[in-house]
């Protein structure tokens, strides 16, 4: 560690040491210098770090990469990780040793006793274990959090917490190589593999006798289960789900108009033992729709007065909120979700069968003022559902004619494409739907209660070709919902 020099040196002495931190203080002790101590076994990915880094660093160690130096980088980093602390914390802790050592784990005492990849004297500990990348490293952070006990070196500049930490007598030297530090830091990072897109659909349905019946389908792997297995409950009027993580939450509408709720989760395969109500105690609800973000399922109804209710649950902390907030409207027939970051678009049926939306931002808590109507001119419609594909949301609803319509908004952009493009289909009565990768599948109950379901291919923008039948064979269904997981 950099400290006050407590006597005066000759001049020229004195410039050499403020151009270079690294001078060395030559004792009897130290003349002879010893070379720099290993960070751990040099490999070739350090090799190419080193190469990669030399074309793109400005600060410190322009051009002076090596594959030593991003053995030391990668040693710094590996164990702020393995403390599970974010990035920003090895970003502090390597811009912090690429100006106290220019990232070199050197034993020679440069200031007073200070030795290793920070510089630090005798008060941190032993001379080999200021020597151990991962002690001294450990040490480094131990401080800073410290200092900060409350996770302020967070939002405070790199350069102000390396300098908390060293009390350094140059504190403006720090933060100029914090960028340098970054782009050292991110070059220590593994590239990830990307996540396997989402390719199973949990189809749920209530059949003839008011229970619940689910199959499954793998759109990459073999197909549909080709069974609805039985799943309890009575009465049950209106469905809807949504996943957090690798569960799957099913909530529906009891024969008084209750919301409950059952699980299962798709690493065990495994459902909840039963039926449970969504706290809040509403009753006399007509429909239902559910939406995820992040670890919230946001959950809205149609009340007993046509009026649209949301409640909130958070599977990850306290559970639901416990009450159902109003949010206005009138004669609301039918409803439908979807997220666009931390956005949730919810649309509903008039009583006349227009289309409507109003939002809700969990970035802000806040919700739109007014229901707006969705460009089109959609009128007689009986059933709508909502997908999303990045920040395009893609409506379908029943029309009058009982076919299949849809119409897109690009929230990102554009907005609505203002025109409902016929589908085809007869009779239909209820929707779902569901995206794997860039496809929507969109699955409607026909007119004697069986499951169909039609493709939408939004990298390419082509719907297949017509209907098909969902194998296994229900019917009389009354309601349906899907939901995908990977």
């Amino acid at each position: 560690m950099t400290k006050k020099l407590r006597t005066l040196l000759p001049t020229a002495l004195a410039a050499a040491a403020l151009l270079s931190p690294l001078a060395l203080t030559a004792t009897p002790a130290h003349a002879a210098l010893q070379p720099d101590r290993s960070c751990g076994t040099v490999t070739g990915a350090d090799t190419a770090a080193a190469a990669s880094l030399n074309t793109v660093l400005t600060g410190k160690l322009a051009h002076a990469m090596t594959a030593y130096r991003a053995s030391c980088a990668r040693a710094i980093v590996a164990t702020t990780r393995a403390r599970g602390l974010p990035d920003q914390a090895a970003v502090i802790a390597v811009t912090t040793a690429i100006v106290e050592s220019e990232l070199r784990n050197n034993p020679n005492v440069l200031d007073h006793t200070s030795v290793g990849l920070f510089q630090q004297q005798t008060w941190w500990g032993s001379f080999e274990e200021r020597l151990d990348p991962a002690y001294s490293t450990n040490a480094f952070l131990d401080a800073m959090l410290r200092a900060y006990p409350n996770g302020g070196w967070k939002t405070q500049p790199v350069g102000t917490v390396c300098q908390k930490v060293q009390v350094s007598a140059f504190p403006g030297a720090y933060q100029p190589q914090a960028a340098d530090a970054q782009l050292i830091v991110a070059a220590m990072t593994p590239p990830a593999p990307a996540p396997a897109p989402a390719s199973r659909v949990h189809l749920s349905a209530v059949d003839a006798n008011g229970t619940m019946r689910a199959t499954d389908g793998d759109y990459a792997g073999p197909g549909w289960s080709g069974s609805w297995a039985p799943l309890g409950g009575s009465g049950l009027k209106a469905l809807t789900s949504a996943v957090t993580g690798t569960t799957m939450h099913v909530f529906a509408l009891g024969s008084t108009g209750r919301v409950y709720t059952m699980d299962a989760d798709y690493n065990s395969g495994r459902w909840s033992s039963g039926w449970q109500e969504v706290p809040g105690g509403a009753e006399g609800a007509t429909a239902l729709s559910a939406t995820t973000i992040g670890n919230r399922i946001h959950l809205n109804i149609i009340g007993s007065d046509g009026a649209l209710y949301a409640t909130d649950g958070d599977y990850a902390g306290p559970g639901w909120s416990g009450m159902w907030a109003p949010l206005g409207g009138s004669g609301l027939t039918a409803l439908a979700s979807a997220a666009t970051g931390d956005t949730m678009h919810v649309y509903a049926l008039g009583s006349t069968g227009r289309v409507y939306t109003m939002d809700a931002d969990y970035g802000t808590g806040r919700w739109s003022t007014a229901w707006q109507d969705v460009p089109g001119g959609a009128e007689g419609a009986t059933a709508l559902t909502a997908s999303a594909t990045g920040n395009r949301v893609h409506l379908s609803i029943v029309g009058s004619d009982g076919a299949l319509h849809a119409t897109d908004g690009e929230y990102g952009g554009s907005g609505w494409s203002g025109s409902w493009v016929p589908l085809g289909g007869s009779g239909l009565k209820a929707l779902a739907s569901a995206v794997t990768g860039t496809t929507m599948h969109v699955y409607a109950l026909g007119s004697t209660g069986r499951v169909y379901t039609m493709d939408a291919d939004y990298g390419t923008g082509q719907w297949n070709g017509g209907w098909q039948d969902v194998p296994g064979g229900i019917e009389g269904a009354t309601a349906l919902t899907a939901s995908t997981t990977r």
